[in-house]
């Protein structure tokens, strides 16, 4: 069996958490075994300093080193759009990315991913499941969707320090240590797949890796 050791770059600990649940489970049924060099997945506070990177990781890719990327789409209009920018390629230019860069973007957010697996979320949460969006990748901001029925059904102590405090807070102190939580001891990648298209193509980039 081929052994791959994986640089990976990933927004924030959610992130983190999902890319080695990721590969945990690509690893289930893979010819290729992945594992993470030492000190990786790096957690990068936004997807900033991992665009930098990418020009590097190309090149580096083309030698025969393998990295993961995930990334959040956010506001852009489709990942191919902003593969291409980050990568510096002029859009009439075709797409192609070294086959050893893995690159999965997640629609909209990594939260869309965690979310897909909507009944064992709702369980964990303790919020019924009515109350969580079918389908995660079609919300323009799964994290506010998030937040939104965390404010408005959300009753535990820790619910409430899942929330912002204050104007200039994105999420509460709790917020990444409970995403983080339910993903490495109850999120299954193999579930919340049937409902968000770009997580099953990250798991076949995995299987098509060579």
């Amino acid at each position: 069996m081929e052994m791959v050791d994986l640089y990976a770059y990933v927004e924030d600990p959610p992130s983190e958490a999902v890319a080695r649940r990721l590969v945990a489970h690509v690893n289930q049924t893979s010819t290729v075994r992945f594992t993470f060099k030492d000190g990786f997945p790096s957690i990068e506070h936004g997807f900033g300093n991992i665009r930098k990177k990418v020009p590097a990781l190309i090149k580096m890719a083309k030698k025969g080193q393998s990295s993961l990327v995930i990334t959040d789409l956010d506001t852009t209009p489709c990942p191919p759009d902003l593969l291409r920018e980050w990568a510096g390629l002029p859009k009439p230019r075709p797409l192609a990315l070294p086959k050893r860069l893995i690159f999965r973007v997640a629609i909209r957010e990594i939260e869309s991913w965690i979310m897909a697996d909507r009944d064992a979320f709702a369980r964990f949460m303790g919020i019924p499941k009515a109350n969580f969006a079918p389908l995660p990748e079609q919300l323009s901001d799964p994290k506010q969707h998030l937040l939104n029925v965390l404010r408005s059904k959300g009753r535990k102590k820790w619910h409430k320090e899942m929330l912002p405090k204050g104007p200039l807070a994105a999420i509460g102190p709790r917020y990444n240590e409970k995403l983080c939580e339910f993903v490495v001891d109850e999120w299954e990648p193999g579930r919340a797949k049937n409902v968000a298209p770009s997580l099953e193509r990250a798991i076949r980039a995995f299987s098509t890796f060579r």
